[in-house]
């Protein structure tokens, strides 16, 4: 016997054409680079004891009844290195949020109508159906770059969450390509794990949904993860070769400098920043199936995060919102610098236009008191989408 080893580990995901009949990897884009602290597929049976008398204090062996399956996928905080692109992870988005859309790369237009500001970009007819409310856009001035969230489509324009310090926007601006993820209340994807150990044994998790996602780590100076915990309908164990090879992307892990969170379109100095999505899985279950289970649906999504603003010696204005029940947004973004100054690249953004502080507590950084904030971000009086999740 061999003895396996961490770091001869390999992860892929497949998107289940059935939900509940394993789909391996067939290419090397099918694995996804993870990181060490999560890469766990776990297995569990249902225990049903058989309660008879005569046996004293003895029990009969017990039978088993439904299979579960669950664990942890986590990965750098990335983008894809190509503009526009889907992560490799995207498929771990799209199971636990529902839905995602892309923009192609166009060049700002006035021709057609509108009128731009610091916050205002405008296009031709043609292209306002590339851009919906909650995008994240990086509109490209040469040396000075603007990154902001759309919150307003109109005819022939958008409106951003955040001015451009440059001022007023004008013709020939090119604007970034990007994919967006957000919540739906249905059409989360089935999607099934293997987890190869030194390419000779794998372990399947089949018919899974992401049940959780926590951006972690998102602190002054670091690197951030995606965390990523999911649950299907059964596991599998086999002797089974892998004889491809990965092929994952190349696009760097960016740092959490000049990585600012925004308050109501104003930026806040923070110190720390995280949010979870957390969804209810519900289970189909039927006598009819040889493990229990035939399928899930989401039933239920709450997003929940905190952030440590450093505690004003002039206003209350946390305090304000927090006894009011204010709504407020938070938005914020991370990207890898390029060589030229003012211009990046690999950005991931998330923005939670509906969001209300549950309590305020008080830290320190250095002996510099903050505001520990922890918050809810729902749909608004609209019941609209929770959250938006972007990578350019």
């Amino acid at each position: 016997m061999g003895y396996s080893i961490l770091n001869n580990v390999k992860v892929a995901i497949k998107e289940e054409v059935t939900e509940g009949t394993f789909v391996p990897p067939s290419t090397g884009s099918d694995f996804i680079q993870v990181l060490k602290s999560g890469a766990s597929v776990e297995a569990s049976k249902e225990l049903l004891e058989r309660d008879l008398l005569g046996g004293g204090l003895s029990k009969a062996t017990p039978r088993t009844g439904l299979w579960s399956t669950n664990g942890t996928i986590n990965v750098e905080a990335k983008a894809s290195g190509t503009e526009g692109d889907a992560p490799e992870y995207g498929l771990l988005l799209e199971s636990g949020l529902g839905s995602k859309r892309s923009g192609v790369s166009k060049t700002t237009s006035d021709a057609d109508g509108g009128t731009y500001s610091d916050k205002v970009l405008c296009f031709a007819t043609a292209d306002m159906a590339n851009f919906k409310v909650g995008d994240c856009i990086t509109v490209k001035r040469a040396s000075h770059y603007h990154t902001s969230h759309i919150i307003s489509v109109g005819t022939n324009e958008v409106t951003l969450l955040e001015a451009d310090p440059q001022g007023d926007f004008v013709d020939g601006l090119e604007v970034s390509a990007f994919t967006t993820y957000y919540p739906a209340d249905t059409g989360h994807k089935a999607i099934s794990v293997s987890r190869y150990i030194e390419d000779a044994v794998l372990e399947k998790a089949i018919g899974c949904k992401v049940k959780d996602i926590k951006l972690s780590g998102f602190e002054t100076g670091q690197m951030c993860s995606w965390e990523f915990g999911f649950e299907g309908l059964y596991p599998e164990r086999e002797v089974s070769s892998n004889s491809i090879t990965p092929s994952f992307d190349t696009a760097l892990p960016p740092i959490v400098l000049s990585a600012c969170i925004w308050q109501d379109g104003t930026k806040i100095p923070v110190n720390s920043f995280e949010f979870a999505v957390s969804n209810e899985l519900g289970f189909i279950t039927s006598t009819c199936a040889e493990k229990g289970k035939m399928a899930s649906r989401i039933t239920g999504r709450s997003i929940t995060g905190s952030f440590t603003p450093y505690k004003s010696n002039a206003d209350v204005n946390q305090w304000s919102k927090f006894k009011a029940n204010t709504e407020y947004t938070l938005s914020g973004y991370m990207y890898v610098p390029s060589s030229t100054s003012g211009e990046y690249g690999d950005v991931v953004a998330f923005y939670m236009p509906y969001c209300i502080s549950t309590e305020i507590a008080e830290s320190d950084k250095d002996g510099v008191l903050q505001d520990s904030i922890s918050f809810t971000a729902g749909g608004g009086s609209d019941m609209d989408n929770e959250i938006y999740i972007t990578f350019i």
